[in-house]
Formats: structure tokens, sequence, C-alpha cells
């Protein structure tokens, strides 16, 4: 990462009011940069990686930490690149993540950054589909996942009451017809978030098990 890409991750992380590491982060844009051709984890690269996928998944953490705990167990479903399950990882050091990923070179690179990241302490790299998790946790999060009317049965499944499950948004698109499919099982609200250097609405859906 060169110094402007530094500077403009270092400014985000202070404008999201967020604690995580400036060098964990950039590490992780290292390792997205240098597999990303071969993996195709993301469409973007410079610039744009940062503001559009680490800065836009950091965003949020401040929402996050009034319903999440130390000590919590999390799930980030589809992890991929690790967009938001290691971003999360970093800003959350006393919460555990799970970051469920069906593809095995995807589940490998995630095993081999965050090890490079020194997040194996709060993270691990569960190499299964959706529907194989067995394990029930207290919070989960998806980013670009699959349609929530899809998984929705498999969100019950791994949650438990009281269990939290955010789910990024780019905008209110779908958002009300998103809590319309998960009425029956959970309370939805829905909280409006900015992204620093990035011109674009976002919406975080928040589902809480009843």
């Amino acid at each position: 990462m060169d110094s402007s890409l530094k500077t403009l991750l270092s400014d985000g992380i202070s404008l999201c009011n967020a604690s995580a590491s400036v060098s964990v982060l950039e590490k992780l844009f290292d390792e997205i940069t240098l597999f990303n051709p071969v993996y195709k984890l993301v469409a973007a690269e410079g610039e744009a990686l940062v503001t559009r996928h680490i800065l836009d998944c950091l965003a949020p953490s401040s929402i996050m930490r009034e319903y999440v705990k130390d000590g919590d167990k999390g799930a980030d479903l589809g992890s991929g690149s690790g967009l938001p399950g290691l971003v999360l990882a970093a800003e959350f050091p006393s919460v555990h993540f799970t970051l469920v990923e069906r593809m095995g070179r995807r589940a490998g690179f995630l095993r081999n950054t965050s090890a490079l990241c020194s997040l194996t302490d709060n993270t691990t790299v569960l190499e299964k589909d959706l529907g194989e998790v067995k394990d029930v946790y207290d919070f989960v999060v998806f980013r670009a996942f699959r349609p929530l009317e899809d998984i929705i049965g498999d969100l019950v499944r791994i949650t438990h009451s009281g269990s939290f499950v955010f789910i990024y948004k780019s905008s209110e698109e779908n958002v009300e017809k998103e809590k319309k499919t998960a009425s029956s099982s959970f309370e939805c609200e829905s909280r409006s978030y900015s992204v620093p250097h990035l011109d674009a609405k976002r919406t975080l859906l928040i589902l809480k098990r009843k």
C-alpha cells in the first residue's frame, strides 16, 4: 500500500470512530491486492478497494457496538475475501468470528490472511456451505451474500433468542421487503450510516431473533 492510500485508510478509520489497527487493515489490503487477480475476490483495487470495501465494512461498526458484547461469538457468511469478517475481527478483538466460506481456495486465503494479520486468536475459518453449519451464534453478519428469503430458515437455525443478524445494504432498496421476510422470527430495524470518502447511501439492516 502506498503512502497516499495508507493516509486515506488511516483517515477513514478515524472518521468511522473505529479503533482497528491501520497496519492490520493495510496487510489485508495487500493480501487482497496480491491474490485478487487469481481468486477474483473483489471487483476493485487501489482507492476503490480502500473506500468501497475496507472502509465500507468498517463504517457501521459503531452501530454494531451497541449490540455486540465482549466474548460474543459471531459468524460472517460467505466471507470470501474477509470482507467484512476480518475487518470486524480487527475492530472487535474480544469477539470471536467464524468465517464461513464454502470455496476451498478462498477458505485457504482466509486462513493465510488471518495469520498474516495476527487475527487467528479471534477468527476461525469454517470451510462449509451455510446449510452445513451446525453451531449457534450470538450474531451473524453478511455482505453481498444470498437473498434473505433464501436463507431465512438457516438464520433461524444458527441463532438463538436474542441473537442479532447484521446485513449490509447499499441503500433502502429491498429493506422493507426483507423486513417482511424476517418479521415472523425476528424484530427488524434499519440504521443508515455513511462511509468516509464515499458519496453513497448505506443501510445496516438489523434483525433480532425473537
